[in-house]
């Protein structure tokens, strides 16, 4: 069940593909930020700490920058994307596991095929499907 409807414009979904097909083999990742209206803003792309196929880490460096400049601009980081580049846009175990943000929106970037993204919100372990428009 949708709990959530989001506002994502396309630019934003072409930056997430493109650095998540960029990042290949390996996973890609960054964060996304949102304003008031829960519209996303931006979307910051980052390196991927761990240089693997199946996890990723954000540098603490880029996510400060990345929280300065939302915050510059009044809004808040909520968010992140990350691609599984042999899967589902569907969040695995240790995504689940991982997601520390009970407030934020989880992109998953599944690359098996055409790129799809599917946005998640994971809290105490329970998903919830966000509905991108």
């Amino acid at each position: 069940m949708t709990r959530l409807v989001v506002r994502f414009p396309e630019a934003f979904r072409a930056q997430i593909i493109d650095r998540c097909l960029g990042a290949l083999p390996n996973e890609g990742c960054g964060l996304i930020a949102s304003d008031e209206n829960a519209e996303v803003v931006a979307v910051y792309p980052t390196a991927n700490l761990d240089k693997s196929p199946t996890g990723y880490t954000i540098p603490p460096n880029e996510h400060y920058q990345a929280m300065t400049d939302a915050d510059s601009n009044g809004w808040v980081l909520s968010g992140v994307f990350h691609s599984h580049p042999h899967g589902s846009a569907i969040p695995s175990m240790l995504d689940v596991e991982s997601a520390l943000e009970p407030d934020w929106m989880y992109l998953v970037v599944g690359l098996s095929g055409e790129p799809v993204i599917r946005a998640w919100q994971i809290n105490q372990r329970k998903i919830e499907e966000i509905a991108l428009t």
